[in-house]
């Protein structure tokens, strides 16, 4: 089979996958090569490569808000239930596929996890993304998250900073409303690094879980209540740019807001 197209190669190694299909499954991005994801159906294949075909998984239909455009950055607030990048059950739904149409050229610069809605950042050039990084990196960038977490917390106001994955990882959390018995608050959290899941470790940590996640994170101390979504939102992001002050928000959508009735915290 050296050098036939991945196309060809799939039924060969796995007959219950017709050729129709696997070309659906290249296509659609769920295909990986030496866990490499491979897009063309004509790419040959070498001995020794191993071939990972995933279920292709179609999501719903969904698209962000644009909140900013100017020049070479762009913010828009992504919806709960959209990936950020293509996941191994392919590129469908994805933010960075709906840019390929609606903002060319358009580069993340950071993810929010698919359940997490609100405000991403990205640049539409490799040198505005990599500037975007730096200051990433080095704390230029204010980014303000709200999320619902069962039970409450003891304190009012808290800095967590348990090391994750064996790199520091701060946030600052702050109670804005508390329900009736302690059995759920609303917290504003502040960001100063950036790890995976860092929000949801933390606070799963300190055995006040986000409402809705369910991720199983080693940190966690106590499993987090069930929910309609995640009850995590990115709702503001304030940075200079270009010599200007930029602060952006987006209210959390009306799925969230809508959750915070039955859990005690409406307004």
């Amino acid at each position: 089979m050296a050098g036939e197209r991945l196309d060809r190669a799939i039924p060969e190694l796995a007959p219950a996958i017709s050729r129709t299909r696997a070309r659906k499954l290249i296509e659609g991005g769920a295909v990986f090569v030496d866990q490499v994801r491979v897009r063309v159906c004509s790419r040959g294949v070498r001995p020794g490569q191993t071939v990972t075909c995933y279920e292709l998984v179609l999501p719903p239909a969904l698209a962000p808000r644009v909140v900013h455009d100017a020049a070479d950055l762009l913010v828009v607030d992504k919806p709960a239930g959209m990936a950020t990048e293509p996941t191994r059950s392919g590129a469908a739904g994805a933010l960075t596929e709906w840019l390929r149409t609606a903002h060319p050229g358009a580069l993340t610069t950071h993810r929010l996890d698919a359940p997490t809605s609100g405000l991403v950042l990205l640049a539409r050039s490799a040198e505005a993304q990599a500037e975007l990084h730096r200051m990433l990196q080095g704390h230029d960038i204010k980014r303000g998250y709200v999320a619902v977490v069962a039970p409450a917390p003891s304190w009012d106001s808290q800095t967590l900073d348990a090391a994750l994955d064996g790199r520091d990882a701060v946030t600052h959390a702050k109670v804005l409303r508390r329900a009736a018995g302690g059995r759920a608050a609303l917290l504003e959290l502040a960001l100063e690094t950036g790890r995976t899941r860092q929000i949801r470790r933390h606070l799963a940590g300190a055995g006040v879980p986000v409402v809705g996640d369910s991720a199983r994170h080693a940190e966690a101390r106590v499993a987090a209540q069930p929910g309609p979504r995640l009850m995590l939102h990115a709702w503001t992001l304030t940075l200079t740019w270009r010599g200007q002050a930029v602060s952006l928000s987006a209210p959390p959508p009306e799925d969230f807001e809508a959750a915070l009735g039955p859990l005690g915290l409406a307004k």
